[in-house]
């Protein structure tokens, strides 16, 4: 693409992200006008423009409740946006990600959080969180092929011991160090402070026997995967939560045959029968 094509679709996406905004009452036809131009003149200098609070905002909401996947995104507009554009270094990026993991996880009463790294621009090394998620459990490979701790993750946790990681103790649920890459540098690797991961150990009201399992899952799903793209920028560090549903954890993270598989040991505490899956 050349800088020509480059300049009039950075251009089109903030002329279309404006009267997005424009049609949703949030400026008017006038104000909107004078922001293209001030956008159009900032282009045209230096090749790039920054969002404003105000849009920045918004372009996080919409993102949300434009993500067709997510059946948790009704009270789009209660996202908190944290404008975290300025942190530049991978000891301050995995800062802000300590500082939005203890303001979403609020004792417990979680709310939805997105932080917004600095936008894709020319002549700035790309910030990327490796980690799908924030907090995850790492998994590793017995002898005997069976898995210690989560086997989503026992590919990403060789590679992270490949880069440096050692853990204190591997357990079936230690959890996994933050991954930050500047660039194409070499990815830096961050402990999250334990006081700050929220872990819900799992029991049954009835059977003392459960508790024995072993149980628990972080309350916070930090999705660090996805781009957010408005405006015409495009931001490869945006970190997001809403809340879990108890089924994801219950009958995929903890249940699935591919993740924990826990369903054969909680039907033998239940004194079921586990010769054949039709009577499940």
């Amino acid at each position: 693409m050349t800088n020509a094509e480059s300049t009039a679709q950075l251009i089109a996406g903030a002329r279309s992200f404006l009267e997005l905004m424009r049609s949703e009452q949030l400026i008017d036809a006038e104000s909107g006008a004078a922001r293209l131009r001030q956008i159009t003149h900032s282009v045209a200098r230096t090749g790039r423009y920054s969002m404003d609070p105000t849009e920045l905002t918004h372009a996080c909401r919409v993102a949300w409740r434009n993500s067709s996947r997510c059946i948790g995104r009704l009270p789009w507009r209660t996202l908190t946006v944290l404008d975290v554009r300025d942190r530049e270094s991978a000891e301050e990026i995995f800062q802000a990600c300590v500082d939005h993991v203890r303001l979403a996880t609020n004792g417990g009463r979680i709310k939805p959080v997105m932080s917004v790294f600095a936008a894709d621009v020319d002549g700035r090394p790309r910030a990327r969180i490796w980690n799908p998620q924030l907090i995850r459990y790492a998994g590793w490979r017995r002898s005997d092929g069976t898995v210690l701790g989560d086997p989503l993750h026992v590919g990403f946790t060789s590679v992270l011991e490949h880069l440096g990681w050692q853990p204190a103790e591997r357990t079936a649920f230690t959890v996994l160090p933050v991954a930050i890459q500047l660039g194409s540098g070499r990815p830096q690797l961050f402990e999250l402070p334990a006081d700050a991961v929220l872990e819900v150990p799992i029991r049954h009201p009835e059977f003392q026997w459960f508790a024995e399992l072993g149980l628990r899952w972080h309350a916070l799903p930090m999705v660090c995967g996805m781009a957010l793209e408005a405006g015409g920028l495009h931001y490869s560090a945006a970190p997001f939560n809403g809340w879990y549903m108890g089924t994801e954890i219950g009958a995929r993270n903890l249940a699935d045959t591919d993740r924990y598989d826990q369903l054969p040991a909680i039907a033998r505490g239940l004194g079921l029968s586990t010769r054949s899956s039709t009577n499940l």
